[in-house]
């Protein structure tokens, strides 16, 4: 207000003072103008402090009416905790009841397992000492069977070697004897057979020398003779060499045996 009034006086003291009623009249115009606000401004502060009050007061009784609700929520909160309290108790109470029984239960039940439990291991532990008695008594009564069983063994082994051994001596000496014999007889047979042809060598000498003084007949009929013995001395030398080889093929079909009858018995023996 004060600039507004300074400024229209220092307009009017440049212009020399010459429109003082103007400037008067403007500044009642602004003056008049602020009091229109200023009643203005009034009326409304008026009117919005009455529409605040209106607002209070309803604000006001929508809280006294939730308070009063509130109220009444938290007295039927507080009785419903009342309630579950007293029913949460009661199942506390009921539980515990049952847990009790149920821990009796199996405290008794596993009492009774623990003294089975001892019982088995009271049970063990006699049967180990026991066990434990026993073991040195079987082992030295197995020990003493097993020495006798080893010996006995050896006993057995050591009778079988010598049996063996004698076994092996009279195959030896039967089969030195049965080569002797075989070899007797071998001679024994060669040297019958070479007399019966000096024999008939000699019968045939001396029928050749008394036919030959006979006639041309007589002489071929001593020649087929002759013939005829030749090709006897023939067959039987034939006959007795074949002898002579089966007998050679025998002997040796004999030792061949003998010698592996003799192998599985060292083999058998080592």
């Amino acid at each position: 207000m004060q600039v507004m009034e300074n400024g229209p006086s220092h307009t009017m003291a440049s212009a020399g003072g010459d429109e003082p009623n103007s400037t008067k009249a403007r500044l009642n115009g602004i003056l008049q103008s602020f009091q229109a606000f200023d009643s203005d401004m009034k009326t409304g502060t008026r009117v919005r402090r009455e529409h605040d009050e209106h607002r209070i007061a309803q604000l006001t009784a929508e809280l006294t009416r939730l308070e009063k609700t509130l109220n009444q929520e938290i007295k039927r909160r507080v009785e419903m905790n009342k309630s579950v309290q007293v029913w949460g108790e009661n199942e506390v109470e009921k539980m515990s009841e049952q847990l009790q029984s149920m821990v009796l239960a199996r405290s008794d039940s596993i009492a009774g397992r623990l003294d089975d439990i001892v019982g088995k291991i009271k049970a063990l532990e006699y049967k180990f000492d026991v066990e434990m008695a026993k073991i040195p008594v079987d082992i030295k009564q197995r020990g003493e069977e097993l020495h006798k069983m080893l010996t006995d063994f050896e006993s057995k082994f050591e009778a079988e070697r010598m049996s063996r051994l004698e076994r092996e001596g009279r195959i030896l000496k039967q089969l030195a004897d049965h080569e002797q014999e075989v070899a007797t007889d071998f001679e024994t047979e060669r040297t019958s057979r070479e007399n019966t042809y000096a024999d008939l060598r000699r019968i045939l000498d001396e029928n050749v020398r008394s036919r030959m003084k006979g006639d041309e007949k007589f002489q071929s009929f001593v020649r087929e003779e002759l013939a005829g013995l030749k090709n006897a001395v023939s067959l039987e030398r034939q006959t007795r060499e074949r002898d002579d080889g089966e007998i050679v093929d025998a002997l040796n079909r004999y030792t061949s045996k003998l010698q592996s009858s003799l192998k599985i018995i060292n083999s058998s023996e080592i």
